[in-house]
């Protein structure tokens, strides 16, 4: 009996022994393929493994590190320093990649240092691992500089414990992100390197997506483009030219084995199952790929091509006469024997974002950097890393600054992130000089004449210039076809607060038609008084008749949110008929597409009063007052341009002075009303009639620079 107890045990001891085995090696064939959280769950599966396994316990706290749980796999490397007999020499390195992760650089370096103090003279790590404790020089000289932005993580509906990558901008619409990925649900399922399908050890391909933001700072759920654009290959997205209407982007086996494709948009009866190639000097095989498209005429592109100054190098192409010309190297300022890439150039064409992992400009992994060509010495500026919070001790690259000139977007590989490498925004604190518009701003009509501005380019931002009723005016000739009835002409009134009749019902009945087929239209009520009252009660009694008026959209299911109501001075201008009137104009939203018409307009908006000061695009007041009613001192009178204005879903009526169209003399105004006693005025910008906040000016100032300064 007793042997047969001793047989039973050792039979148990090696049974037990054999499945840890095979626990172990499941798990090392999980780490070796990169499926950390697998390899995770069977570490974990197996109890006693990590405690009685040396090898064991070191992969699961190498796999808690690649899975950001850096707490936990600081705790383990720390444990097995001090308790194993013979710690594996990698402990002391991921100690130091876990610390040089959290922006502890001091901690870190000792650590890397320590590592080394392990390794023999010879041993091929000595050099990347110095290379490391540079960054951390360089993290210790960066840490406590100000600084110069605010990141925030897209959140997680955007990102995943996956990878998110190379975000880039819609051209035409500020709300419209696209970027790609590697995640559940692509297309294709899970393939193991050569491509095959393999749902045990696979990886997902990338596929390219699109989000837009809802509400102020949310971004939507992200949506997968056309199933004739993803596939079960990699594809992932590169660029767009100039006006959005064409597609760069990857499809390949492998980033290496693939091509550039061109996509313009067909519709999906006129596709084929492929793309047109890109006719250029991109070759994915020489290990070409981030380009980006500067006005259609010039690319920036990082390679791997022979001949470069070591890893990706940045190049350039022209193109001009129907061909691009060859790709030429940047040159020694910009490349170095490290990795250059994912290149950015501002609007002013000279200044140039890109990221590297040189240990003497990185604080860790890639960082990104800024160098300016100066055209008079034909050479590039030593390029200068832009500092923490956008980058980190993670590769921090494919930064795109947006058209405002304040908002940029990055992918990041920081270990604060929910997986791999996820998606972020960089708010920075002022405006960006280098991208500043070329182009001039639109005119400023004198016309309120439905003011429609859109998203898309300079040349645009005043829809009503390009309909040809608003044409037609602009030139004193009566809308197309001999139709001269204006179907939103302003509306006057004999008496104060009169009752709307049924004829002007009628005409507000086809503003809210319109307002609810064009989902984000949003309307400015102008109130002109010219009776003659004080101007305090001539201010308050139009914008009580811009109420009623606003009252009765509401009533036919208009939002309160659409409407914003105004009242001017009118004086020293007649009114065509009455003592006062209401007009309309319209801002299309600014998410909207291209294509969008608004018909009705085209049958043609008038003012009341042409020629006053508060139909400019873009115009500056100064505010004095918030009140719960009429303002009753004798302030308005002293100054002009005095106005009264009133959103549906506030309290208060606000009052404004002055009328500026540049913010240095707006500024120079309220300065000049502190000194007179008015130390709460503060500067207000106005565009297309609307308030702006200071994030709408900053949406703006691709259409009007002078709005920089009040960003600013």
């Amino acid at each position: 009996m007793k042997q047969f107890l001793l047989f039973f045990a050792a039979f148990f001891c090696l049974a037990s022994a054999l499945a840890q085995a095979e626990k172990k090696q499941e798990a090392k064939e999980f780490f070796f393929h990169q499926r950390y959280a697998d390899a995770l769950a069977v570490l974990n599966s197996a109890r006693d493994l990590a405690r009685s396994d040396q090898e064991a316990r070191f992969l699961k706290a190498v796999c808690l590190y690649n899975l950001n749980r850096l707490d936990q796999a600081l705790e383990s490397f720390k444990e097995q320093i001090r308790s194993d007999k013979a710690p594996y020499p990698e402990c002391w390195l991921y100690q130091g990649k876990i610390y040089h992760a959290m922006h502890q650089f001091d901690k870190a370096a000792e650590s890397y240092k320590d590592y080394l103090r392990q390794l023999k003279p010879n041993h091929p790590n000595r050099q990347s691992v110095w290379e490391e404790v540079r960054r951390c020089k360089k993290g210790m000289e960066w840490q406590y500089r100000p600084s110069e932005a605010v990141v925030e993580n897209l959140g997680p509906d955007v990102n995943t414990e996956y990878d998110e990558f190379a975000p880039i901008l819609s051209q035409n619409f500020s709300n419209k992100l696209y970027f790609s990925s590697i995640r559940p649900g692509n297309i294709g399922g899970m393939r193991n390197a050569q491509g095959g399908l393999d749902s045990r050890l696979g990886q997902y391909f990338s596929d390219m997506f699109s989000t837009e933001m809802e509400g102020a700072n949310r971004w939507g759920a992200p949506k997968a483009m056309h199933h004739l654009l993803n596939s079960p290959q990699h594809e992932v997205l590169l660029d767009f030219n100039q006006d959005g209407s064409v597609l760069y982007y990857f499809k390949g086996a492998s980033p290496e084995r693939g091509q550039i494709l061109v996509d313009t948009f067909r519709k999906v009866e006129n596709r084929t199952f492929t793309s047109d190639p890109f006719l250029g000097p991109l070759n994915p095989a020489l290990g070409d790929g981030t380009p980006f498209f500067f006005n259609d005429t010039l690319l920036y592109f990082s390679s791997r091509r022979p001949g470069g100054y070591g890893g990706l190098d940045l190049y350039s192409a022209t193109y001009s006469q129907g061909r691009w010309s060859a790709p030429r190297n940047l040159g020694p300022v910009i490349n170095t024997p490290f990795d250059e890439t994912t290149p950015f150039l501002a609007r002013d064409g000279k200044t140039l974002y890109f990221s590297s992992n040189h240990s003497g400009r990185s604080l860790g992994g890639l960082d990104v950097l800024k160098s300016v060509y100066n055209n008079r010495s034909q050479r590039w500026t030593e390029p200068e890393n832009i500092g923490i919070p956008v980058n980190s001790a993670g590769d921090d690259a494919y930064l795109r600054i947006a058209k405002d000139g304040f908002t940029a977007y990055f992918s990041s590989s920081r270990k604060d992130s929910y997986g791999q490498r996820d998606l972020y925004v960089a708010y920075f604190n002022n405006f960006l000089p280098e991208m500043e518009v070329v182009a001039p701003p639109p005119p400023a009509y004198d016309e309120p004449v439905a003011r429609i501005q859109e998203t898309i380019s300079p040349s645009r931002s005043d829809l009503a210039a390009g309909l040809p009723d608003a044409r037609n005016r602009a030139a004193g000739q009566p809308a197309e076809g001999g139709n001269s009835a204006n179907t939103f002409a302003p509306i006057y009134f004999q008496a104060t607060y009169k009752v709307l009749d049924g004829e002007q019902k009628a005409r507000l009945e086809k503003i809210a038609a319109l307002m609810k087929e064009t989902p984000g239209l949003q309307l400015v009520i102008t109130a002109y008084h010219a009776g003659s009252m004080s101007l305090s009660q001539r201010l308050f009694q139009g914008i009580k008749q811009a109420e009623v008026a606003a009252g009765y959209l509401m009533q036919q299911g208009v939002n309160a949110n659409q409407i914003f109501m105004r009242c001017g001075d009118a004086r020293g201008f007649q009114l065509r008929s009455g003592h006062y009137s209401l007009e309309f104009s319209f801002k299309k939203p600014e998410n909207a597409p291209e294509s969008l018409v608004v018909p009705d307009l085209e049958a043609g908006l008038s003012s009341a009063i042409p020629g006053h000061v508060l139909n400019k695009n873009l115009l500056y007041k100064v505010q004095v007052y918030s009140l719960s009613g009429e303002c009753k001192g004798s302030l308005l009178e002293e100054y002009p341009d005095a106005m009264i204005e009133k959103e549906p879903n506030l309290a208060y009526y606000r009052y404004t002075l002055g009328a500026f169209t540049r913010y240095a003399d707006a500024e120079a105004f309220r300065q000049k009303l502190i000194r007179a006693g008015r130390p709460s005025a503060f500067v207000v910008p106005y565009i297309y009639g609307l308030r702006a906040d200071r994030m709408m000016a900053r949406r703006h100032i691709i259409y009007f620079p002078d709005l920089q300064h009040y960003a600013n």
